[in-house]
């Protein structure tokens, strides 16, 4: 028998397969929002099974129910959609969704279970929520998460109360053709099609809306804590001035480098006591109450400070929120807070907050206010 001439398998003989271009068919993310709704629902028991409640009561049984969803009965409609009439975002629409799920009762006697009573009842949710939902788009909606419990201690005759907790995943999708950079994982080329002269137009795909969805991430984010006695600034309607009390300040900006992930709440109560010599400027008698609330509602993106070496050392955050004085009525209001990390003993937090009738100024340092503490760092965005 001839021997034939093989070569053994190198690696310089494989064909390069360098990463590059590639066009790919995906279903793309135009709008993605996750929704809880939580409720009672009254549900009828059935006959039979109230008899043998009634029945094992009147013999001083203990009763217990259990309540779970039955698995592969979620299921989600999509109603229909208006205009949201969103100036700066085109496409937005109001969606109007339902959510349907099984939830399984089952009653017990003494922890045994009750002949007769374990029953199927039917719960369902209605939604509307506003979405980039552009022509050419679709719903995609569903239910990640069920949970119940059967609220005993509220049945009103042949009704019992069922707690439910449904958590919803809502996203608006379409399929696109992206080019991105990939390489081959298959034994063979793709084999080209020849044109025919015929030259198709380019394929418009829905357009995003860019204001709306994907939220734009911070350059950086930061933090400040205070829980102690503090003296600020509290002019209501032109009276006020300086004043001490008990400060609980908490600020949360851009947590994990989200826009979303912010907060601040603000508890100030005023310790109120004789007329201080000489009296401030405008504050007719100490013993005006200057306390107050307040939480921020609304944030723009943080302006981020740098130190020299080009670390971030400070922010700088405003937006609204609703301030609430001692005895009176909220308020809306505008805020802005200004943190700066300078350890060892050199992190301040200033926060001034304005409404038609108050005005705030809280100052504080790592000196004169022990226990504050100031957290900022830098964080890492894809370019705009």
């Amino acid at each position: 028998m001839k021997k034939r001439n093989v070569k053994s398998i190198q690696g310089r003989q494989v064909v390069p397969n360098p990463i590059g271009p590639e066009c790919i068919r995906v279903t793309k993310v135009y709008d993605w929002v996750v929704l809880t709704n939580r409720d009672r629902n009254k549900v009828q028991i059935p006959e039979e099974c109230f008899a043998a409640i009634e029945d094992a009561r009147h013999e001083g049984n203990t009763i217990t129910a259990t309540c779970s969803e039955v698995v592969g009965s979620r299921s989600c409609d999509f109603i229909g959609s208006t205009p949201a009439n969103i100036p700066s975002v085109p496409g937005a629409q109001i969606v109007s969704l339902a959510f349907h799920v099984h939830i399984r009762v089952q009653f017990f006697c003494n922890g045994e279970p009750l002949p007769g009573c374990n029953f199927v009842v039917p719960v369902s949710f209605m939604d509307e929520v506003i979405l980039c939902f552009p022509e050419g788009t679709e719903i995609n909606c569903n239910i990640f998460d069920v949970q119940c419990t059967v609220v005993l201690n509220q049945m009103l005759g042949d009704m019992v109360v069922l707690d439910v907790t449904m958590c919803k995943d809502v996203q608006v999708e379409a399929e696109v053709k992206l080019e991105v950079e990939a390489k081959f994982c298959g034994p063979r080329p793709v084999i080209p099609i020849e044109e025919d002269g015929f030259v198709c137009p380019t394929p418009r795909f829905p357009q995003q809306c860019p204001t709306f969805f994907p939220t734009l991430n911070c350059d950086c984010q930061g933090a400040a804590e205070f829980n102690g006695e503090a003296s600020i600034l509290v002019f209501e309607d032109g009276l006020g001035g300086p004043t001490t009390g008990n400060l609980d300040l908490t600020a949360l900006v851009c947590d994990q480098c989200t826009l979303s992930g912010s907060r601040i709440q603000v508890t100030f109560i005023d310790t109120l006591g004789p007329t201080p010599t000489p009296t401030p400027t405008g504050t007719p008698d100490a013993d005006i109450d200057q306390s107050f609330t307040f939480t921020a509602n609304d944030f723009n993106q943080p302006t981020c400070a740098t130190n020299a070496a080009g670390v971030v050392t400070g922010l700088t955050v405003t937006g609204t929120g609703i301030i609430t004085p001692a005895g009176g009525v909220p308020e809306n209001a505008t805020f802005t807070l200004i943190l700066n990390d300078s350890d060892p003993l050199g992190d301040t937090a200033s926060l001034s907050i304005l409404s038609p009738s108050l005005s705030v100024t809280i100052s504080l340092t790592e000196v004169a206010n022990p226990g504050l503490e100031v957290e900022v760092g830098d964080c890492d965005r894809f370019p705009v």
